[in-house]
Formats: C-alpha cells, structure tokens, sequence
C-alpha cells in the first residue's frame, strides 16, 4: 500500500463533483453532505434516493454523460460509475483531489487520489482509520470508540470553550501553552477514564486556581 499522507480538509461551501448514479455515488454523496460540501452530480440516469436528494435541493444535477469540463475547478472529484474505464479516465482528467471506485493504484493522475477512511467522531474529537482492507478498518474504529465514549466527548467541550477563555484572560503565548499541556495531559485522561468527567474537571480546575 502507498503510504498516504493523513490530512483533514474542510470542504464547507467547495466545488464538489460526483460522476455516477448508483449506490456508491449515493453513498459518497451522503458523506459529503455532512460536511458542507456543494456538490454536482453528473449521471444520464440516478437512483430512486438520489432523485430524493436533487429534489429537496441538496445537489445540483446535471442528466447527462461526464465531460471533462464538468469537473474544472473541482475541489474534489468522485468517479462512481459502474464502467471502470470511465473512473480511471476521470480520475486522469482531475486537477486536485480525486477518489476512485476502482484499484487507485491503476491510475495516473495530475491530481491527488485519496481513499475514505473509517471515521469515528465524538463530539469533537474525529478519529480516522484506514487499512488495505476496509471492513478492517471499521473494526478498528468501532474498538476505539469503545475507549472514548460520551465522558471523553464532554471533557473535548469543556477545554474547548476553556481554551476561548485562557486565549482571552492570558496574553503571554508561553504561559498559555504551559496551562493548556496541563488541562490537556494524560493526567487528566486517566483520571478521566478512571473517574468519569466531573472527576476530571476538578481536577483542571485545581490547576486553574494555581495560575
């Protein structure tokens, strides 16, 4: 496997276009959504759910065959068609990054291929896991999960709105990082673990009161 290099993007308000009208399209489609994505979907014929999709006005849809002007200034480009001589011409033809159905390790492209990874989010925190095998992947993301559950996901709230709160009251950069190493330590993890949230506040707490 090509060692990939583990980035994550937000795509909020970017061009986002996807070549195909099957489950798989209706699939990544779904996933964009959650991030904000504005997307353009490119197929002659889509399925029944994603005809739901274009209809409440979540995508724009073009019913037509792919061109290669239909991806220009693409952000992000998804070859989900059912031809895979189609995929790997569009994956060829993309500028920046491009996500192929079929074997990315076929393809040569001016862009930059990406494969999906098993995602975990908990409030804030967003764990991503990626194998060669990605019913793998889900096992092992399913098996993190386990270790960060809801008392992780608040403790990720607290620091975070404590951290707007630091940024504001404290001007001098060292001093700041110093108290975030403290609030954010494996310290408070364990007690976290072993305790529950409340048990870790008071804890970040007590270092507050020592500033």
């Amino acid at each position: 496997m090509t060692k990939l290099f583990p980035i994550l993007a937000d795509i909020r308000g970017k061009k986002c276009v996807v070549i195909g009208g099957g489950s798989v399209a209706e699939r990544k489609i779904k996933t964009l959504l959650k991030y904000g994505a504005k997307i353009t979907l490119i197929s002659p014929e889509i399925s029944k759910n994603l005809k739901e999709i274009v209809k409440k006005g979540q995508i724009d849809y073009k019913n037509t065959e792919y061109k290669k002007e239909d991806i220009k200034d693409a952000l992000l480009v998804v070859a989900a068609t059912s031809d895979e001589r189609l995929n790997i011409q569009i994956a060829r033809e993309a500028n920046f990054l491009v996500n192929c159905v079929n074997r990315q390790d076929r393809v040569n492209t001016k862009g930059v291929l990406y494969n999906v990874p098993a995602v975990l989010h908990k409030g804030d925190l967003t764990v991503a896991v990626s194998t060669e095998f990605p019913a793998l992947s889900k096992i092992i993301r399913d098996e993190i999960s386990k270790l960060y559950g809801r008392e992780f996901a608040l403790y990720l709230r607290y620091i975070k709105k404590l951290r707007k709160e630091i940024q504001k009251k404290i001007p001098d950069t060292k001093r700041r990082q110093t108290i975030f190493k403290k609030v954010a330590s494996k310290k408070i993890v364990s007690i976290l673990r072993q305790y529950g949230f409340k048990q870790a506040k008071k804890e970040i707490e007590k270092i507050l009161n020592e500033i």
